[in-house]
């Protein structure tokens, strides 16, 4: 009914009161003042009569939104200090514990408290010696490629960390098939293999 106008809504309920109270009446009533095809349905005239008797007004009537407030000062505070306990919580863990849905601790996490989220890094641990060490093997490799091998720079190979399963499983991270379609492979594996990292 969006598309009628309040005086247009008035129209019709009169045309439904003059024409006995009855839908398919007023239905035909209105094919002289819209036309054939821009004239409101049946279904549109009932349900402008039903709002008029239960509201005494044309007005569409507003639809209820349920108001749930989750985002409030006590479940702040108990998010809160939920993270100060344990930042390292997940989501579905701390809304379990707190009793919120996770998108709420989420929208408390991030809106309310101005949190963001973390990958861990990992980086190579370096122990007291490693500085010496690999002094003398930068000395080493300047001295080799000045003085031996002038090609000995072109000859290093630098990769990645690559892991290699025993079994034969391949690391999907590592590994990219290049092929016109995908060709599906499965390849089952034990759940812990033993495997070497190079």
């Amino acid at each position: 009914m969006e598309r009628y106008t309040t005086e247009q809504r008035v129209e019709i309920v009169k045309f439904y009161y003059q024409n006995q109270c009855s839908v398919r009446q007023t239905f035909r009533a209105l094919r002289l003042v819209y036309g054939v095809h821009d004239r409101p349905t049946e279904s549109t005239i009932r349900c402008l009569m039903q709002t008029f008797k239960e509201s005494g007004s044309v007005a569409d009537r507003p639809t209820p939104v349920r108001q749930r407030r989750v985002r409030f000062g006590e479940n702040i505070t108990a998010v809160r200090e939920s993270v100060h306990e344990n930042p390292r919580q997940s989501i579905p863990r701390r809304s379990q514990e707190l009793g919120l849905s996770r998108i709420s601790t989420w929208q408390i996490m991030h809106y309310d408290l101005h949190l963001h989220l973390y990958k861990l890094q990992l980086t190579q641990e370096l122990k007291p010696s490693d500085h010496r060490l690999r002094r003398e093997f930068a000395n080493w490799t300047l001295e080799h490629y000045m003085e031996d091998d002038p090609d000995f720079g072109e000859k290093i190979i630098f990769s990645d960390e690559a892991h290699f399963w025993l079994s034969g499983f391949v690391n999907k991270q590592n590994c990219r098939i290049w092929r016109d379609e995908n060709p599906r492979d499965i390849h089952k594996v034990p759940l812990h293999s033993e495997k070497v990292t190079v």
